[in-house]
């Protein structure tokens, strides 16, 4: 009964200790999640414009999706001066702008779009000059097959529709990842920028992929260093210190001092995934985007985040309790991320040595899958969880056989 009283007090207390830091990065990180996640709603603003200077468009365009379900999409653009209607052609297969920009001989039919070689079906649509905005609905199916995926191009024009001028004209790219293509998808593609997001194709002016990329690879770091700084020393401290001796002179056995600290950083993981998941909803709340970011897929993609943080918990917490010196507790904990960190970049810049990025435990936390496609690679999930329990055993081993009186 002493044995249980001793462990409920060194969990109290371990928790007691960290609280007030705790509370700091928390409100920290809860503060920085609201900011980030109402300067959204700018820039998504910025789609069309980045749209039309990517593709040399001259007409401002978005397209955002009310109903992924239904297949409802909400296709808007900028009014061009002058116009006196436009055009939307709807196609299941790209029409490059210049095709059409290649009309303007300088008058058309702008019927015959119909007829553009886009190979595959062309449907267009007119509008007067005072409308700037449309609703459609299209049968999206998985890639390859017919009718999937769906693209749009505005088309400005002057005169009549048998009789007109093409005065200005910009495209979308398709329905599954419509965001502005050139130099943005340069971007995302770069090897650099693979090191953060991976290797999914993440659509930055969805709010999903907004966050996934400015929020959630962010507050990985964030709370990898936040237990290397916090957990890393935390054993080899008091032995360096020889407090250790005070604590383990109580019923206390140094199994249960172990497994109490453990549960002790476990309850602190959970507030902290918790946290996450209430900023990050209390966000999308704010802009009013609680319906294309729900709740149960923020607490699924920060929840399933926990073996991943277990692991680098057990990482620390072996090198604290293998380590008599804090200093060298501290270098192994952060040897061992950075290297990791390390073979990661080296895995993405060299195709010869991309068998590298097995070696470390980004591999298997793809918040990008779990968050924007809905999709749980429960393999890697698994690897993490069987990761953090062997590292959590090897940590109880060690630090059982380890002589203190050193």
């Amino acid at each position: 009964m002493g044995t249980m009283n001793s462990g409920l007090a060194v969990f109290l207390w371990t928790f007691r200790r960290k609280w007030k830091g705790l509370s700091i990065f928390i409100a920290a990180v809860g503060l920085l999640i609201l900011v980030i996640i109402n300067v959204y709603p700018e820039f998504s603003e910025l789609r069309g414009k980045a749209i039309a200077k990517a593709l040399g468009g001259d007409i401002e365009v978005s397209l955002t999706r009310n109903d992924e379900a239904s297949g409802d999409y909400a296709l808007s653009w900028s009014k061009f001066g002058g116009a006196d209607g436009y055009v939307v052609v709807q196609s299941n297969r790209e029409i490059p702008l210049s095709l059409i920009k290649g009309l303007d001989v300088p008058q058309v039919n702008l019927r015959l779009l119909e007829l553009l070689p886009s190979g595959g079906t062309i449907t267009v649509h007119t509008f007067d000059a005072s409308t700037t905005s449309a609703d459609f609905t299209v049968a999206e199916k998985k890639p390859g097959e017919e009718g999937a995926p769906v693209h749009f191009c505005v088309v400005a024009f002057t005169g009549s529709v048998s009789n007109a001028k093409i005065e200005g004209a910009s495209d979308t790219v398709n329905t599954r990842q419509p965001v502005a293509k050139g130099a943005y998808d340069k971007l995302m593609k770069h090897p650099l920028m693979k090191t953060f997001i991976g290797d999914l194709g993440v659509d930055m002016y969805s709010i999903k992929g907004f966050m996934s990329f400015e929020l959630f690879s962010s507050l990985t770091l964030f709370i990898i260093i936040y237990f290397l700084v916090q957990y890393g020393g935390a054993f080899s401290s008091e032995m360096e210190n020889r407090t250790i001796d005070l604590i383990l002179s109580t019923p206390l056995s140094r199994r249960r001092l172990f497994i109490s600290r453990y549960l002790s950083w476990l309850t602190v993981n959970l507030i902290v995934m918790a946290s996450w998941t209430f900023f990050m909803h209390a966000g999308v709340v704010s802009i009013g985007k609680s319906a294309e970011a729900p709740l149960a897929d923020i607490a699924r993609t920060t929840f399933l985040f926990l073996p991943f943080a277990l692991t680098v918990q057990g990482f620390c917490m072996l090198a604290s309790v293998a380590a008599n010196d804090s200093r060298k507790a501290y270098g192994i904990t952060f040897g061992i991320y950075y290297g990791m960190y390390f073979l990661r970049v080296v895995s993405v810049l060299s195709e010869r040595l991309s068998f590298l990025r097995y070696f470390t435990v980004f591999q298997y936390w793809d918040y990008n899958s779990v968050f924007v496609d809905g999709v749980v690679r429960w393999g890697g999930i698994a690897l993490l969880i069987f990761l953090s329990v062997s590292l959590f055993i090897a940590g109880l081993v060690v630090f059982e056989k380890k002589d203190l009186a050193l």
